[in-house]
């Protein structure tokens, strides 16, 4: 008898991105309920795209369970897949989505075609000493690395933040191997586009992403680290746009809004635009 297969659809979607072949690519298989742990890590391997994301039924208090996986490992939280997924789910339209992720239930909400999430308080955690070390990893020059701290900051995925003096430094970056080994991303108040605060790029070799055209996860604590060590004003409302994803071809616009009460963080939001590019279908045994 012939091999009984299973027909697995997927949407594919540009994050961050107001015009196609921009932002951070998603795959979104709406139905996995069937798909066994490792189909899930093969099929992202397969599509060998920043990330992929299964959408399961709920379990707790969301609306859908949603597994997020790179081609190397599953993820307890990404910004641009939480974003993109709940874009295919609404169909782009009004609404709001509770998604069930790996650092708990995050509310996501479609307005106008913005897609704004709901992140984790960012958590502040150690500060690496040894510039000279973070600028060879990046060949530069200790002179290129301005007086802010090199921190890590996460929302549920860490990252060290490097701040550069400028889009000269951040075009110069070529990253070989160094003491760091969680994601590195690296950010210049000079910008290449008058609407934005910020330019970045982001670096996460051991997610086996050499770089990452637009990084969601990281909005959140990014804005709060601008706003700890006085690189952007602080206020009851603090809004940062980052621009990212140009040195590789991939023009990227992140938004980060964080509400700001008695001198305390209360609330942290990122968001950005959803161009929708296509899908497909794998046939599984």
């Amino acid at each position: 008898m012939p091999e009984r297969r299973v027909k697995l659809e997927y949407a594919r979607v540009d994050v961050f991105t107001d015009r196609p072949f921009g932002g951070n690519q998603l795959a979104v298989f709406p139905s996995g309920r069937d798909v066994a742990d490792d189909t899930m890590q093969q099929l992202a391997r397969e599509l060998l795209i920043a990330e992929t994301t299964f959408v399961l039924p709920r379990e707790k208090d969301g609306d859908h369970r949603v597994r997020i996986f790179t081609p190397e490992r599953e993820l307890p939280f990404a910004g641009h897949p939480t974003v993109g997924t709940t874009w295919v789910l609404t169909g782009g339209q009004d609404g709001t989505r509770r998604l069930e992720l790996g650092v708990g239930t995050i509310e996501v909400t479609v307005r106008n075609g913005f897609v704004e999430m709901q992140q984790p308080l960012p958590q502040f955690g150690e500060i690496f000493a040894d510039v000279a070390a973070v600028a060879r990893s990046l060949s530069l020059d200790v002179a290129d690395i301005a007086e802010a701290p090199i921190q890590q900051v996460s929302s549920g995925l860490p990252f060290y933040f490097v701040r550069v003096r400028g889009l000269d430094a951040m075009r110069r970056i070529r990253v070989v191997p160094g003491p760091i080994k969680d994601p590195l991303y690296v950010f210049t108040t000079e910008t290449v586009e008058p609407g934005s605060t910020l330019h970045a790029r982001m670096f996460a070799v051991s997610l086996g992403v050499a770089e990452d055209p637009a990084t969601g996860g990281a909005q959140g604590p990014l804005a709060a680290y601008c706003v700890r060590y006085g690189i952007v004003p602080a206020g009851p409302e603090v809004r940062v746009r980052t621009e990212q994803g140009f040195e590789i071809g991939r023009r990227s616009i992140l938004d980060a809004r964080l509400i700001i009460g008695d001198g305390k963080l209360v609330s942290v939001y990122a968001g950005g635009r959803v161009v929708p590019m296509g899908g497909g279908w794998f046939d599984i045994p």
